[in-house]
């Protein structure tokens, strides 16, 4: 059976605005749910931006080194927390908690997280459960993590697997396990969330 799809149906988007800051490649993007915010990592680091005003928002004193690169991002809504939390990934290996600071009277952002996660590789991805309030890291040493996140940004372990081929590109959480989208060998894994076992591969041939 063919589907034809009309011309007519396909939605036509058109360019709203023109954020410019980097001064270097462009890793990464994430926006809040409400769309008041847009986080943008890159070779030069992170950027923060208003989208309701289209302003750069002034960017935390960063106590990591300043030249690490920003690789990913996701924001976090947590449990009886009132600002809005925006964690990222790092070329070094570390995860960042950004919280917003809602005593401020323009938007700011304060550092309340640095945590360096396996052996200090590059964080590949990352991936936010509302539902369990987990975050799901993966790393180019091979190693994904799941982590529960708690009062004053605690990081609990879950489980931390090391794959044995697989460099993984993305995770994310799909249910209770978690999938893992292999960069190279083109594999799909689906982890066990209780405890990273590998539950099934599917190989779809390419690198992603």
């Amino acid at each position: 059976m063919r589907t034809i799809i009309s011309v007519r149906s396909v939605p036509k988007y058109t360019l709203e605005r023109h954020l410019s800051s980097h001064q270097d490649g462009i890793l990464c993007l994430a926006v809040l749910n409400n769309g008041n915010f847009l986080a943008s990592g890159g070779f030069d680091g992170l950027r923060m931006w208003d989208l309701q005003n289209s302003l750069e928002l002034h960017k935390p004193c960063q106590t990591r080194n300043t030249r690490d690169p920003i690789t990913c991002a996701v924001w976090l809504t947590l449990k009886d927390e009132r600002s809005d939390i925006l964690c990222c990934g790092t070329g070094l290996g570390y995860l960042l908690f950004w919280k917003q600071n809602v005593t401020s009277a323009r938007p700011e952002f304060e550092e309340t997280l640095v945590r360096r996660i396996g052996t200090g590789q590059e964080v590949m991805a990352i991936s936010w459960c509302q539902r369990s309030y987990q975050l799901v890291t993966a790393t180019y040493d091979k190693r994904v993590q799941v982590w529960v996140v708690g009062a004053k940004y605690t990081l609990t372990n879950t489980f931390s697997v090391e794959l044995l081929t697989t460099i993984p590109r993305a995770v994310y959480f799909h249910g209770a396990d978690v999938l893992v989208f292999g960069m190279y060998d083109g594999e799909i894994h689906t982890l066990r969330g209780k405890d990273g076992m590998i539950l099934a591969t599917k190989t779809i041939g390419r690198m992603m």
